[in-house]
């Protein structure tokens, strides 16, 4: 703490993005550990100035960090308003960034002001929709103390083994890795929850216990709301002496850092105490100022028994049976709302006595019914001595079963299998009282069943592969291989030989069928008793097995339903897509020999799965070769998927091919298939294969070779079976010389190559291509071309067209625009034929693309977008013009490179 304060001196004086960043940084760090130990005020100063820099910076992931850090510091002085208002900002800043480190830290903190608010199931819905399938406890404090959180609510709302359970993991977690400063919130948290149910002297071992720990890591918050802890307890047990010494420590440390809200209702128990004389009074004591200060506040759990604090007050005072029953029902409508269930059924007590002292015992009964319907198993032990007589005796079951009937309903209704496993999970904990529990699948492609972990709750898989779980996993293998469930409990002589400190006292195990066949296994322990489970245990979870295996096989079919759905709305997109730049005519135009080659190589391949390399100018029509090998091949009625690999920046080429998820960088904002995913049981046409680079052509050869892919950020392997088609205007077998392309790829793609010559090589077929396009583009532009003239066509016939087919598609489509009804002429071409074409036809690919590029540019006056403009006239997106001047060097000074 001393060394973060020195760092804040130092960096105060300071400015710049650096200072500022690292200011920042540092008062996080410094309020995560402030907290109890240094003035409250002080700290909100800090926090303040931290996010004023911040903000000069616009440094917006730290503002959010800090703003909620500034909720915290403000909630716990009792500046409500204030504290929601620094939380809202800081939630919506993480949302807008959508940044995943920051989100999870800010769901982690939506989950403590839920607790600090009092709202118990809203802080476990939290936590829970961000729970892994294998819940698996997280590194780092801050999540960490988010489940100690976590497990203190699931105990509040009754189901108190599985939170002592979660507990009781972490803190045992904790002491492996050495960590007292959170084992000490882990033990803290479960001696509150064995002092809430009654078990006073296990409690006071582990508050003291976690006490201990918390002076030696300097945890004061925790040694603070210990003291408070032991105070009641001791109270409890009628130890006037020593609850008060810990009331005053308490008292005298709290208001050193000025911290004035406390999540436990102890000081206002002791304080009714004193007004009932059951305690000394204490000075700076005033339990109606205590209950105005709850219910003035924002935490519903403290209001909740605050007015019921206020009902036993207006009794005391003698005021009318509608004022105190008016309060009682406040009571128990906030403690509803929160969850408590121990506190709901000790309003509901109060409210029964005062039933029974005003002479409705009916009424008394009927209260008295709904106390103990929550209370039920070991609970039942808090139901004061002078209420037992209004307890009515109840079928044996009655209650379990109505509930798990009531819970097999909802759990068939939940189609997100991550929310349904971990629901089965909790609510076989809720019923059974069991404190972990775990769900095996039984693998189908094995002969001997061969078990794999779906789900735990409070269970590690690496808890499950120590020695002492042996015993449990025989039982989950003899289970699965004979379909009968058992229970098995630990004896007393078991217990006294076994030297594990990790014992487990009761198991109960049932198989999960579905369809008459053995679909996995439902696993259930308890540390604490070893008599947790009985026999009509079995007969009801075996039911409720069956239940869930159905729900787990509806989840599963729902989820793949949902993710064809995606893929074909994938599909769907791409096509939308592609739409923009597709062909539009449907076949190969041509009576050139030089074509009909290319049509018997197209004829000899299509119906076989060989890789196909289509090798041509730009222009030339390499994709509709590749549509047509589609088209007539095997797999004509899957998806024909294009990647068009020189009009994709670099950054972009892995997400294109591969797919990412979401969050996996900046801009990701949700799932995104990739081609290789879209082209399963296609054809995939990679166009421009020669512009790719090194690092994506390593990729690309992995993934031939095995057919397997990982999606950007993600970690799940994925096949796909699709056949490779690739065009390239690229000279490959000189690229792999020059090292700019790997021969072991090129051999992998090159195994059926075939040659599209340029148009100036095959000249016959300009006239029927003219007269091919002229048809199209008259239909269009409802104009009447009946032919066009001997001497324009003339023109046409002896041009070089170093664009080719393309070039010559969109002159005739200027010329349809430019000439008159029923008379066709030919617009403007680039001049006579290049000398260095004349002599012998010879140029490279790339001049030839540069100079076509640069003709383009001098018709259009530079003009690369828009109406009239470059990409227009060549037929290509703006941004792959762009791409491709810059690929090719082309600026404006060097427009006389053409007439040169």
């Amino acid at each position: 703490l001393q060394c973060y304060r020195k760092v804040l001196d130092d960096l105060s004086g300071q400015t710049g993005r650096d200072a500022d960043h690292l200011f920042a940084a540092t008062a996080i760090k410094y309020s995560k550990i402030s907290t109890g130990r240094h003035d409250t005020e002080k700290v909100l100063d800090i926090l303040r100035s931290a996010l004023a820099r911040a903000q000069a910076c616009d440094l917006k992931g730290f503002q959010a960090i800090l703003s909620m850090h500034l909720a915290k510091n403000e909630w716990l002085r009792s500046q409500y308003s204030s504290a929601l208002r620094h939380f809202e900002e800081g939630w919506g800043l993480a949302k807008d960034l959508n940044d995943p480190k920051i989100l999870r830290a800010a769901t982690t903190f939506s989950t403590f002001f839920l607790f600090w608010q009092g709202r118990f199931r809203e802080a476990i819905q939290s936590h829970e929709k961000s729970a892994a399938d294998i819940e698996k406890y997280p590194s780092g404090g801050f999540p960490l103390l988010s489940i100690i959180t976590v497990g203190y609510c699931y105990a509040q709302i009754g189901f108190v083994t599985q939170g002592l359970g979660m507990l009781d993991a972490i803190r045992t977690q904790c002491l492996e890795q050495g960590n007292l400063y959170l084992s000490a919130y882990a033990a803290g948290n479960i001696g509150n929850v064995l002092l809430d149910i009654g078990r006073i002297d296990e409690a006071i071992e582990f508050i003291q216990l976690s006490a201990k720990e918390a002076r030696q890591v300097h945890n004061d918050w925790v040694w603070i709301t210990g003291k408070i802890g032991l105070a009641y307890a001791y109270f409890l047990k009628g130890e006037t002496t020593q609850s008060l010494h810990y009331l005053h420590e308490f008292l005298e440390q709290s208001r050193k850092v000025q911290v004035t809200v406390y999540l436990y209702p102890y000081l206002m128990e002791l304080c009714l105490a004193m007004e009932q004389g059951k305690l000394p009074a204490t000075e700076g004591l005033s339990l109606a100022k205590e209950v105005r200060e709850v219910i003035q506040g924002e935490n519903i759990f403290l209001k909740g028994v605050g007015y019921r604090v206020k009902a036993i007050l207006a009794q005391m005072k003698g005021a009318s049976s509608e004022e105190v029953l008016r309060a009682y029902e406040q009571s128990l409508e906030l403690l509803t709302v929160c969850g408590s269930q121990v506190e709901l059924a000790n309003s509901r007590f109060w409210m029964a006595r005062h039933y029974v002292e005003t002479g409705d015992e009916d009424k008394a009964r009927q209260i008295m019914s709904s106390a103990t319907d929550s209370l039920e198993g070991y609970l039942e032990s808090l139901i004061p001595d002078d209420l037992r007589t209004l307890v009515t005796d109840k079928p044996a079951g009655e209650n379990l079963l109505k509930e798990i009937l009531n819970l097999g309903q909802q759990v068939v209704t939940i189609r997100n299998y991550k929310d349904l496993v971990q629901h089965i999970l909790s609510t076989v904990n809720r019923l059974t009282g069991a404190e972990r529990g775990a769900i095996f699948r039984i693998l189908e492609d094995s002969q001997n069943p061969k078990l794999t972990l779906m789900a735990t709750k409070n269970l590690t898989p690496d808890q499950i592969t120590q020695e002492s779980f042996a015993s449990s996993m025989k039982m989950i293998q003899e289970v699965a291989e004979h379909g009968a469930g058992r229970i098995l409990a630990l004896d007393e002589q078991q217990e006294v030989l076994s030297e594990s400190t990790n014992l487990i006292r009761s198991r109960v195990c049932v198989p999960m069928i579905l369809r008459d066949k053995i679909f996995g296994v439902l696993y259930h322990d308890n540390r604490l008793l070893s008599s947790a489970f009985k026999e009509s245990d079995l007969a009801l979870l075996s039911y409720f097995a069956a239940l869930a295996a159905f729900a787990l096989d509806n989840a599963r079919a729902y989820d793949e339903i949902k993710r064809l759905n995606a893929k074909l709305s994938e599909e769907n997109l791409y096509y939308k897509e592609e739409n923009l730049q597709n062909l539009h005519f449907d076949d190969i135009v041509g009576e050139s020999s030089a074509i009909k080659r290319v049509l018997s190589q197209i004829d000899q391949v299509a119906a076989t799965e060989a890789t196909v390399m289509i090798l041509g100018e730009t222009g030339v029509g390499k994709e509709l070769v590749a549509r047509a090998i589609h088209r007539n091949g095997l797999r004509r009625d899957k998806p024909f998927i294009r990647v068009h690999c020189s009009a994709l920046p670099e950054s972009l080429i892995p997400s294109e091919l591969f797919g990412h998820e979401k969050g996996a960088f900046t801009g990701a904002s949700r799932r995104r298939l990739g081609r290789f995913e879209l082209a399963d049981g296609g054809t995939l046409f990679l166009d421009e294969i020669g512009d790719i680079s090194q690092d994506i052509q390593v990729r690309l050869l992995r993934v031939l070779q095995t057919k397997e892919f990982e999606r950007v950020g993600g970690s799940e392997t994925l096949r796909s079976d699709f056949r490779l088609v690739v065009a390239t205007n690229r000279d490959l077998e000189q690229r792999i010389r020059t090292q700019k392309f790997r021969a072991d790829l090129y051999y992998r793609l090159a195994v059926f190559p075939i040659f599209v010559p340029p148009l100036r090589e095959r000249r016959e077929d300009i006239p029927i291509l003219a007269h091919y396009f002229l048809k199209i583009y008259s239909n269009k532009m409802r104009k009447d071309f009946s032919r066009i003239p001997h001497s324009e066509m003339e023109k046409l016939v002896k041009y070089h067209w170093p664009g080719n087919v393309r070039e010559l598609e969109n002159v005739i489509e200027r010329g349809a625009i430019l000439s008159s009804e029923q008379h066709f002429r030919v617009p403007e071409l680039e001049g006579e034929i290049p000398e260095h074409l004349q002599k012998n036809g010879e140029t490279t690919l790339r001049e030839n693309e540069r100079r076509h590029i640069i003709w383009a540019l001098e018709k259009t006056g530079w003009k690369v977008r828009g109406r009239g403009g470059a990409a227009e006239l060549l037929d290509l997106p703006p941004s792959t013009l762009a791409f491709r001047m810059k690929k090719l060097g082309i600026h404006r000074q060097q427009k006389s490179v053409v007439s040169q």
